[in-house]
């Protein structure tokens, strides 16, 4: 066993800029256990799970969520996102196999300390909601609207 203590930077930060992005769920932590220092929440035990997004060019940005599930939590504003805008179902569990792949936006903004943040996770518009490889639906066809003519009221016989 080597006697050296070899110091690293840390976690590589990632380089995302603040804005918009369409991201895919690619993984969902193990719940586990922190005691926060500082906010609404500090000295009292809270479990998360971290939720893994990609990017489309495959960076990765990674978020958490307590595992409470009352309607305002950021896991139930997160698995309405996921789920195309529909809430879930009180009672119902979500498999994370069945969540791996969906597809979102996310709003990402730099915290603080220089690093990026989920701050909202929303659903893809209905249009952009297709399953990859499907066909598009057309929009629907517009009625014709009858158009004036001009009539030449001298040549009228009465």
């Amino acid at each position: 066993m080597p006697d050296d203590i070899t110091i690293t930077a840390g976690a590589a930060q990632v380089d995302i800029e603040p804005g918009t992005y369409e991201v895919t769920l690619t993984e969902i932590s193990e719940p586990r256990t922190i005691v926060p220092r500082t906010g609404p929440n500090a000295g009292k035990e809270v479990t998360l799970r971290d939720w893994t997004f990609a990017l489309e060019d495959g960076r990765e940005i990674r978020g958490s969520a307590s595992t409470s599930s009352h309607p305002k939590s950021k896991t139930v504003a997160w698995l309405t996102a996921l789920l195309g805008g529909t809430p879930p179902v009180v009672g119902q569990s979500y498999p994370r196999s069945g969540l791996l792949g969906r597809v979102a936006l996310a709003t990402i903004e730099i915290d603080a300390d220089g690093w990026p943040r989920i701050t909202n996770l929303s659903a893809l518009p209905k249009a952009r909601a297709v399953a990859p490889g499907a066909a598009p639906v057309a929009a629907p066809a517009r009625r014709a609207v009858a158009q004036p003519v001009a009539v030449d009221t001298d040549s009228l016989p009465f």
